[in-house]
């Protein structure tokens, strides 16, 4: 039928496919109630994008697929990427093939498998590896998936739209999904995923009411080609009667057609008269008299689809209709002729579908329950029949059905197919398919007493809790899994199940608990004289005593495990214990027996061919190199930890890996990258759930935003890190995760500092070093935190504490081998003689902590020591060395953008009777960021904003905000101005900064 009363919605989503097109995408929901329209206007959408060169995939949810993990995105998705030639696909996946068929088991490879299978934080990867490959799709050929029946979505593809759609805007990509809202109050997970998106600004909504009488009239005019007198009071009655429902007009007007009381007569359509027609009085009743129409054979046929519930293979309609094959296609040709069914095709076959989800739903309510459940055993046995020996990698869809059949003989295939099914969803991430999948075949086993098959499943529930966050709920059933391996006296998987109970306490914040389910394992594995799994789990302890700062019980742990390790000679084991004890290193010190250890975890990890144990060593090599201000040490490990990442394809590794880059690009004067870099980094930290993590970079981030006088921003950011770290409970002296607690009082003391509420920023600040103190962590005690206090101490004119700081700051220093915690102690020493009135003697001390900075390079601390070496100099008596020192730091905080700083310099300038330079930061390489260098290159190589884009992975918009940037830098108006620049060698300046920086 005509498409009517859709103008403005037709028009918003025609502007939205513009915005798209043009590198603005976004995710658009179209929701009603049940036959109003949604699929319709999508379609109209469909061929709107057709026309202007979209590429277009199309998935649908159906109610029997809600435990299928992915089941949305693989209807829409497969299809496409099956047509892509396999070295594409290669490419556009940046070979994440593995990834993708962990998501679609129809793509699923044993060579793919084999990769994906030792790979840690496999959901997040799995997310992030579709939304770049969905990402790169679109930079191709702007794209529109369309997911239609959200409300009958599975878990795992909403949460993987939400993941999608968060950064739709930076790519030309449109999402459009309809939902029934009649059914938005049953589903509590779309209506979160809705509201969440409300909140990120990332949801456009377009609620299609019912039709007016006046679109009721055009409607009937249109499809009829009659005129709108003539049909007045029909369409009042119609639209009286229907309510206004395009879907029941139109059932409605099908069934009048068909009983005759609609007929054409000499080429007209007659029969108009209000009092002489009597319509279906709901939605149901129609679609009734169509269905009473159908003969028998197609009926059963009908019927069989409605009980599958999705894509009908015609393979499995021959299996079970009972008719030959001349009657078999008859039937699909009449419910095909009706309008009942369309050919479309899954898994590569030939396969059906309703035309509309009212038409299953009628023919599967009608069924008596009885008849219902002995449908779903026939085709469960039919399946299983024409999957033969891939029966299991079918799972999901067995499951469904031996479930539904609710049949004794058939409960044992029931059980191994939901437990084969929960296995693979919790493989795949998809934790809530899995609990959901695992919990019903858990009860069918205990119901047939199968010991055996009931532990592995207690075991798999429990795994599915835990992601799930029901850390209660899981160590309950580990508890019964343990019960049941101490009945059969296996103290080998006694060990193993508590250590899942410890984990599983130590990530709901229960350490104690944590503790003693560790000692219980360590018990255990003495008993089964298991070796390797003492070592495991004695580091498995020492993580708990880390984390709650029991360092010196932690180091006996680690040093345990790293006996039995090396008599072993387990590479695996000898890497992760390495790594352990090199962190602890890190953390107290000294530095060199952080890299010793550093270098043996990584030659270990190598030999066991584990890149994720690599990445875990290079990362803390960078960390301590950061700690430290070792910036020759952190330009050689940064890069390889990001690579390494890179290659795992982790995204969790990613953002632990930003996390040093974006302290070290604010210490450098890269605020600008460090801001953005953040930026993304925040937000992924929050998608992924990173609540150890979230803390430190909302801190690191505020701090740059505190030096540029966003106090706004800057304390939105630190008082959001205070809540999540538990900072409050460290106060009540209760355990919390020190590597969170710690940076949160940085934040806050940096904050009391800042606004010159310096008895505050002592009082924070002391109390941060005070849980520092406990757990022997110097690294925390010098990052930041100390020199703070000493700071703080100055302006209150504490002088004896400003020396008990600062005595302490350089014998910890000294003794980690912390060159930028020594140069911050000579900046302490020198302020403290500057205020206490020896200016001149304060000059040669403030200049060579000013160097030291500038030599890590620390610019911004480096700058501000120089502001005190100005104020130091001219009181002095040497103004003129004064102003070289002021113009010297001017164009440092214009670059970085440090305004209440820069503000102070000028003004310190006209009280010395200089005129301040222009605010504006020099031109030319020098002030370039490491990205616009990259696409000034690639501007030079005449590259589009579009392929820029595509080979940074960056939106065209921000490829155009970072060039109109470059050319203020270089005061040129025009790619080619800025082209001749560069291939005049402008570039090469600096570069050898640049170069440790990449």
């Amino acid at each position: 039928m005509p498409l009517v009363g859709r103008a403005d919605q037709l028009a918003a989503l025609s502007g939205a496919l513009n915005s798209a097109a043009r590198g603005q995408g976004g995710l658009h929901m179209v929701v009603g109630e049940g036959g109003i329209g949604k699929s319709r206007l999508a379609l109209a959408a469909s061929g709107l994008a057709d026309g202007r060169g979209f590429t277009r995939v199309v998935g649908r949810a159906y109610p029997v697929e809600t435990g299928i993990p992915y089941a949305l995105f693989a209807d829409a998705f497969v299809p496409l990427l099956r047509g892509l030639p396999a070295s594409v696909l290669q490419t556009l996946s940046r070979g994440g093939t593995a990834e993708l068929a962990m998501l679609f088991p129809a793509l699923r490879s044993d060579e793919a498998m084999a990769r994906v299978a030792d790979v840690a934080e496999l959901k997040p990867r799995l997310l992030d590896s579709f939304a770049r490959l969905v990402q790169r799709l679109a930079a191709r050929q702007p794209l529109l998936v369309v997911l239609e029946n959200l409300h009958w979505a599975d878990p795992s593809s909403l949460e993987l739209l939400h993941f999608v759609s968060r950064r739709a805007s930076e790519h030309p990509l449109l999402l459009l999904c309809t939902y029934n809202n009649e059914q938005l109050d049953a589903h509590t997970r779309l209506r979160a995923m809705e509201q969440s998106l409300h909140s990120l600004r990332a949801l456009s909504m377009h609620v299609l009411p019912p039709l007016s009488r006046g679109e009721t009239s055009e409607l009937i005019c249109r499809q009829f080609e009659v005129s709108a007198n003539v049909v007045a009071d029909f369409a009042a009655l119609l639209h009286e009667r229907t309510r206004g429902n395009p879907f029941f007009i139109e059932e409605t007007m099908k069934a009048l057609v068909t009983s005759g009381r609609l007929k054409q007569e000499d080429g007209h359509w007659v029969g108009w008269s209000a009092e002489q027609i009597q319509m279906p009085r709901t939605i149901r009743d129609a679609l009734g008299t169509r269905l009473d129409r159908l003969t028998a054979a197609a009926r059963r046929i009908a019927t069989i689809a409605a009980v599958v519930g999705t894509h009908v293979p015609h393979a499995l309609l021959e299996e079970m209709a009972g008719l030959s094959t001349h009657d078999l296609l008859e039937a699909v040709d009449e419910l095909r002729h009706e309008r009942m069914l369309v050919e479309t095709r899954a898994d590569a076959q030939l396969a059906y579908e309703f035309t509309h989800p009212l038409l299953q739903e009628v023919l599967y309510s009608d069924l008596s329950r009885a008849r219902a459940r002995a449908l779903h055993g026939e085709i469960a046995d039919a399946l299983e029949k024409l999957f033969g020996d891939r029966a299991l990698a079918h799972a999901d869809e067995l499951a469904v059905h031996f479930l539904r059949a609710e049949h004794a003989t058939k409960a044992e295939r029931a059980c191994l197919y939901l437990g084969a099914a929960g296995h693979s969803a919790l493989e795949r991430g998809a934790d809530r398919e899995a609990a959901e999948a695992l919990e019903a075949a858990l009860q069918i086993a205990e119901r047939a007493g199968d010991t055996g098959g009931r532990e592995r499943l207690l075991d798999l529930l429990a795994r599915a809790r835990q992601r799930l966050g029901a850390y209660a709920s899981a160590s309950e059933l580990w508890e019964r899994a343990v019960a049941l391996a101490a009945a059969r006296g296996d103290s080998r998987r006694v060990a193993a199940l508590e250590r899942r109970l410890g984990v599983a306490a130590f990530w709901s914040g229960r350490y104690e608990d944590a503790l003693l389910h560790h000692e219980r394992g360590l018990a255990a594995a003495s008993a089964a004289r298991d070796e390797g799994v003492t070592a495991t789990l004695r580091l498995a302890r020492s993580v708990v005593l880390l984390e709650v700062g029991r360092s010196d019980e932690a180091s006996d742990d680690m040093r345990a495990a790293l006996a039995i390790a090396e008599r072993i000679g387990d590479p695996r084991l000898l890497s992760r214990v390495h790594q352990n004890i090199q962190i602890l290193a890190s953390w107290r010190g000294p530095s060199d027996l952080a890299r010793e250890h550093g270098n043996k975890a990584v030659e270990f990890a190598r030999a066991a061919n584990n890149k994720t144990a690599e990445w875990a060593a290079r990362w803390t090599m960078a960390l301590t190199a950061g700690l430290t201000g070792d910036a020759p040490g952190t330009a050689q490990h940064l890069p390889a930890a990001m690579a390494l990442a890179e290659e795992l394809r982790s995204p969790i590794l990613r953002m632990w890996t930003a996390e040093i880059a974006i302290e070290y690009r604010s210490g450098i004067g890269e605020w600008d990258e460090a801001i953005a870099l953040s930026d993304r980094t925040i937000a992924d930290a929050r998608a992924f759930g990173q609540r150890t993590l979230l803390p430190r970079l909302l801190v690191w981030s505020s701090l740059v935003h505190l030096g540029r006088g966003d106090f706004d921003r800057a304390k939105a950011q630190i008082d959001e890190a205070w809540t999540m770290s538990g900072a409050d409970r460290a106060a009540q002296g209760r355990p919390v995760n020190v590597h969170a607690v710690v940076p949160a009082h940085v934040g806050r003391a940096s904050w009391y500092l800042a606004r010159k509420q310096y008895a505050r920023a002592l009082k924070i600040g002391e109390e941060g070093l005070a849980i520092a103190d406990r757990t022997g962590y110097v690294a925390w005690q010098i990052h930041r935190l100390m020199p703070l206090l000493v700071e703080a101490s100055l302006w209150v004119e504490d002088w004896a504490r400003a020396q008990r700081y600062g005595d302490r700051l350089r014998e910890m220093s000294q003794r980690l081998g912390h060159p930028l915690g020594i140069a911050w102690s000579d900046a302490c020493f020198a302020l403290m003689r500057m205020l206490r009135g020896d200016s001149a003697g304060a000059v040669a001390l403030l200049r060579r902590a000013a160097d030291e900075l500038d030599a890590i390079p620390f610019v911004e601390h480096g700058a501000r020591v120089r502001r005190q070496l100005a104020e130091a100099l001219n009181k002095a008596g040497d103004p003129d060395a004064a102003i070289i020192e002021l113009r010297r730091i001017h164009d440092v905080f214009a670059r970085i953008g440090a305004g209440p700083a820069l503000n102070d310099v000028r003004e310190k300038l006209r009280e010395l009777g200089a005129r301040p330079p222009a605010r504006t930061p020099a031109l030319g390489m020098g002030a370039l960021t490491a990205r616009e260098t990259e696409i000034a290159r690639l501007v030079a190589a005449r590259k589009s904003n579009k392929e820029i884009g595509a080979a940074l992975e960056i939106s065209s918009r921000t490829v155009s905000t970072h060039l109109t940037n470059i050319f203020t830098k270089f005061g040129v108006d025009s790619r080619g101005a800025l082209t001749d620049l560069v291939r005049a060698g402008a570039l090469e300046i600096g570069s050898g900064r640049r170069a440790a920086l990449e």
